[in-house]
């Protein structure tokens, strides 16, 4: 392995993990990964967020290479960024990051996972508050069993984000080997069955949604609470724990890839 290659794979490494490449992508995604929730109406939009990511991460990237008299052109850095993705190791999740300064299908998928990442916080700010809620109440007389089929419900949607996360993690993935000429077939292939168990599964929990959609000027995490508390009415009731078996089954085969 060259003296050059291994210089421009520690150069790209260094760059992810820098606190100034890691800030300004962090910022970026905090502000616009809720626009990325599967709504092919934002598609325009979601192009929009995807140039002006670009134009913002490049400077950085470009500082990087320039600092150190490097081309940030040369097709050595396509090879280091092919290498390690097709490679076992932990870095190919910091790659996807660069991955998706030049791929938008990478860069959407990275923003939708993101987005499911902070739904499933505020999934559990959710919980909190109504676990705060139920001690306020527990000195006061209850009726017979309230809120056992609502409670039902909360575990069942928590389960449907896992899986919905799950999902984006399998398209993040399917994305960044699809992006670059020699992807490894094998992991496209576990990817794609993988794929296919997940989105069986989350049909089982799905309802076709009726309404009008929540509006995204509302702030963030209230939109957030908002969209999840509009879902709990809509999901069917399963075997809680046959659902949470096959759930733990498939993420040990997600995490093998």
């Amino acid at each position: 392995m060259s003296s050059d290659y291994l210089t421009v794979k520690e150069v790209i490494l260094q760059m992810l993990a820098s606190p100034t490449w890691q800030n300004q992508y962090n910022s970026f995604v905090d502000e616009y990964c809720i626009y990325f929730d599967d709504d092919e109406e934002n598609s325009i939009q979601q192009n929009n967020i995807f140039k002006q990511f670009q134009t913002e991460m490049a400077v950085v990237y470009d500082s990087f290479f320039s600092s150190l008299g490097l081309d940030n052109s040369d097709e050595l850095q396509i090879q280091v960024i092919k290498q390690i993705l097709n490679s076992d190791g932990e870095e190919e999740i910091d790659v996807q990051q660069l991955l998706a300064l030049g791929d938008f299908q990478v860069f959407k998928a990275e923003m939708s996972y993101q987005n499911k990442r902070r739904e499933i916080a505020a999934y559990q700010q959710l919980v909190d508050d109504e676990e705060e809620e139920e001690d306020d109440e527990e000195e006061q007389e209850v009726e017979q069993n309230p809120l056992a089929e609502q409670a039902q419900k909360m575990l069942i949607l928590k389960i449907k984000l896992e899986y919905e996360q799950l999902q984006e993690v399998l398209e993040l993935k399917q994305a960044m080997q699809i992006s670059l000429d020699t992807p490894n077939q094998k992991k496209l292939e576990l990817i794609s069955q993988l794929l296919e168990v997940v989105q069986a599964r989350l049909q089982i929990l799905e309802k076709e949604e009726e309404g009008m959609q929540q509006k995204q000027q509302m702030t963030q995490d209230n939109d957030r609470k908002a969209k999840l508390l509009a879902q709990l009415n809509d999901l069917p009731l399963i075997d809680l724990q046959k659902e949470q078996e096959i759930f733990t089954k498939i993420q040990i085969d997600v995490d093998k890839i």
